[in-house]
């Protein structure tokens, strides 16, 4: 089983339904919010791989990738920062958070038929802007799974602006994929828990 371990909900389930669709053969399970869900699920189940925040956060990361293989000495580990002097932690592959989801699961599971990932740094975009208020709703409910036509209803919008606002999102957040989109946008401070118009009790599709 693969287990994402992120705090903030958008990018944890964001990359979990991703890896969902790119892994053949690999059950990816329910994300862990903090380091000691992640923890009891590796004492609970059989893991064998795991994507871990590797900046600077209220645990110790180290002690944390020594308890993972502790549960499971084989367990594979890819560890996303966003800080400039990520945690250096042996047996952890450190790639930046803004990686596409693809990237993060050629690592996982290398396939001719996905491209290598050979870009594992922030993109460049020479189109990149700030995100108008509409395109951050837009992007807040995507993140949370919810599809073109669901979005629209809930923002009064037509599909086909929907379409137009992801595919300015993606320009000005140099990403390839919508769950890179979201992770940029985290990384960049312009998406968080808070955002409006979403509220914590609105159900997942």
């Amino acid at each position: 089983m693969l287990v994402v371990q992120e705090r903030l909900r958008f990018y944890r389930e964001s990359m979990t339904a991703c890896l969902r669709r790119q892994l053949d053969g690999i059950e990816v399970g329910p994300g862990a919010s903090s380091a000691a869900e992640l923890v009891e699920m590796a004492g609970r189940n059989p893991l064998t791989h795991g994507v871990i925040e590797a900046d600077a956060v209220p645990w110790d990361v180290p002690a944390l990738v020594a308890t993972l293989h502790r549960h499971h000495p084989g367990l594979q580990l890819i560890g996303l920062f966003t800080s400039t002097r990520p945690v250096s932690c042996d047996g952890v592959v450190l790639v930046p958070r803004n990686a596409a989801p693809e990237q993060i699961a050629q690592l996982i599971q290398p396939g001719s038929d996905r491209p290598a990932p050979f870009v594992l740094t922030a993109t460049t975009n020479s189109d990149r802007g700030p995100l108008t208020a509409q395109q951050l709703r837009v992007l807040a409910l995507l993140s949370l799974g919810f599809n073109g036509a669901d979005v629209a209803t809930r923002l009064g919008l037509s599909e086909r602006g929907v379409t137009k606002s992801k595919t300015a999102i993606f320009a000005k957040l140099g990403a390839q994929s919508q769950a890179q989109a979201v992770a940029n946008a985290l990384a960049a401070g312009l998406l968080g828990p808070s955002s409006p118009p979403l509220n914590e009790s609105d159900p997942l599709p």
